[in-house]
């Protein structure tokens, strides 16, 4: 399966879980299926769900369904994000993102649920700064660029 084939599945998962309650794996591999991706087996489905991290929990009919929790959802504002974002540099293998006070936390969630198109293998947040580490430093630079781009800020 090529990048764009797996990234197109885990995003077809991913809207899956957020549109309808599945109560098994197996309903999980027959709906991906009737989406056109075929050959999904029951064990690439148990893959995805630790993938995108969703959860088995009850519904309000105490049924137990897969769904994703709250936290990796991508986060929602009443402001401008980019507002919060000060400033971006890196030092060749780490990147640091400062913030407003307060800041660091939900800029650093929103680019965890990223963290595949930019290149990113995780973030960790302070008050006001965010660390961020790429997956390839030797592409930190265009990491560090596309998160300035992202956020409205210049990069140094």
């Amino acid at each position: 399966m090529s990048a764009n084939q797996n990234d197109e599945l885990i995003n077809t998962f991913k809207s899956m879980l957020k549109a309808k309650e599945y109560r098994s794996q197996g309903e999980l591999v027959y709906e991906l299926s009737q989406k056109g991706f075929e050959n999904i087996s029951q064990s690439k489905v148990s893959r995805l769900i630790r993938k995108v991290g969703a959860i088995r929990t009850r519904n309000a009919k105490n049924n137990i369904i897969y769904q994703l929790p709250g936290e990796l959802l991508i986060p929602k504002v009443s402001f401008a994000i980019d507002t919060i974002v000060l400033s971006i540099k890196n030092n060749g293998t780490q990147i640091i993102l400062k913030t407003a006070a307060g800041g660091a936390s939900i800029i650093a969630r929103v680019l965890d649920s990223l963290e595949c198109s930019f290149g990113i293998l995780g973030t960790i947040s302070g008050d006001d700064t965010v660390l961020i580490v790429p997956v390839d430093t030797n592409r930190i630079d265009g990491v560090t660029q596309g998160v300035a781009d992202l956020f409205r800020v210049p990069s140094y």
